[in-house]
């Protein structure tokens, strides 16, 4: 007989009968519930202790995050993604100064030398019809969009020169081959040597437009030679200070005595000219060349000069040759406070000559920023001199007063 778990020994051994330890055996199929009370009981016993071991587990599991599918949206055409080439097609035929400024990758992509002087081509030279000699000929230069090219940081003296080279190479093309045969030479960049205005005021290619503005950036130091010498060359080529648009009236003010300090008689001529001409020379800048500067008579002269020919309209408050503060300067100095005195003399009954009689050789000085046709500054004064003088300020010295009168009476015309 057998019975399960248990082991009948036969007659004859003397054992003990001991349950056997059964061998595990693994099912494989299906598992199946089971339905019966010790089944349900042992199940119900076993069920909170798993639910606790699975909520455990599943608190210890990384939780998912529910990923949102993002919307793509296939990106559109725009100016940074064009080839360089149709980029730059683009620019020079729009001529807006504000397309390379609207983001940095722009603005790197059209700032070759190629395009800008291209743009400078087509904002100076080409806006006048050279072909035409007399006074009349088609203009169609834009001041502010010249003013905002002057104001860019890659027009610097240097870049200047080279639009001078390419302007001169043009104007020869546009001259033709017949003109080689008549020997006749053209202006050029080497009349710029020496800064002398009487030379280099005779080019007539350049074709700046009246009216433009001196750019900020040149009003205030530090005063390098090259920033120098562009300043002394706008002015002298008729550029202007917006006194009502910007801060640049303040920035000259500042500037001219940052040049005083500095002996940098460049920048002081054509200070004194941006500021003689609105009537902004005072006797705090006199008293600041003279008694915080020492008194370089070279400077002076600028001064001095520039503020006598409208002078007699500004109240003594402002402008005053007389200032005791001066005149006490002078009472301690010399020789040089006699020179001084001299000059105040002159300046304030409009007699100051920009040569004295000692200088002898006129070259070692620099010149007064307008030349040529308009005026000859070793002109001995009379009153027909002084009479021009105040013209040439009173209109910003750029064009005869009778030329503006006949374009108003014809803009009035039209209007009627």
């Amino acid at each position: 007989m057998q019975a399960q778990g248990w082991v009948i020994l036969l007659p004859g051994y003397d054992a003990c009968i001991k349950p056997m330890d059964l061998t595990p055996i693994k099912i494989r199929g299906k598992k199946r519930k089971h339905t019966g009370l010790l089944d349900a009981n042992h199940q119900s016993s076993k069920v909170p202790s798993q639910a606790s071991s699975q909520a455990s587990s599943q608190d210890q599991r990384p939780r998912k995050r529910k990923v949102k599918r993002k919307l793509v949206i296939s990106a559109m055409p725009s100016l940074q993604g064009l080839p360089q080439e149709l980029l730059e097609i683009i620019f020079l035929y729009s001529m807006n100064i504000s397309l390379p400024r609207c983001s940095p990758s722009l603005g790197r992509k059209l700032s070759s030398r190629h395009v800008t002087m291209e743009f400078t081509m087509r904002s100076f030279f080409h806006t006048v019809d050279h072909r035409v000699i007399n006074r009349d000929r088609k203009k169609t230069s834009d001041p502010q969009l010249q003013s905002e090219i002057l104001s860019c940081r890659f027009f610097t003296y240097d870049f200047f020169l080279a639009y001078v080279r390419r302007a001169h190479d043009a104007w020869i093309t546009l001259r033709g081959k017949a003109w080689e045969k008549t020997g006749v030479p053209v202006l050029g960049v080497k009349e710029f040597e020496g800064l002398w205005v009487f030379r280099f005021t005779k080019i007539t290619y350049l074709s700046f437009a009246e009216g433009f503005h001196i750019p900020e950036k040149l009003l205030h130091g530090p005063f390098t030679k090259d920033k120098a010498s562009l300043l002394y060359v706008l002015v002298s080529l008729n550029g202007e200070i917006d006194w009502t648009g910007s801060m640049a009236g303040e920035t000259a003010k500042t500037g001219i005595k940052e040049a005083i300090k500095e002996n940098n008689e460049y920048v002081v001529a054509a200070l004194a000219v941006l500021l003689g001409v609105p009537k902004a020379i005072t006797t705090d800048i006199l008293r600041y060349a003279v008694i915080n500067c020492g008194c370089n008579i070279s400077v002076l002269r600028h001064l001095l000069f520039n503020a006598q020919i409208l002078g007699g309209e500004v109240s003594k408050d402002t402008l005053d040759f007389y200032d005791p503060k001066l005149w006490a300067w002078t009472d301690t100095h010399g020789e040089r406070g006699d020179v001084l005195k001299d000059m105040l003399k002159k300046a304030d009954a409009f007699d100051l000559e920009f040569y004295f009689d000692e200088d002898v050789d006129w070259t070692k000085i620099v010149g007064f920023p307008y030349g040529g046709s308009r005026f000859d500054i070793r002109t001995a004064f009379d009153d027909l001199v002084r009479e021009l003088l105040s013209n040439l300020y009173r209109n910003y010295g750029r064009k005869i007063t009778r030329r503006r009168q006949r374009v108003s009476e014809h803009r009035i015309e039209e209007v009627e």
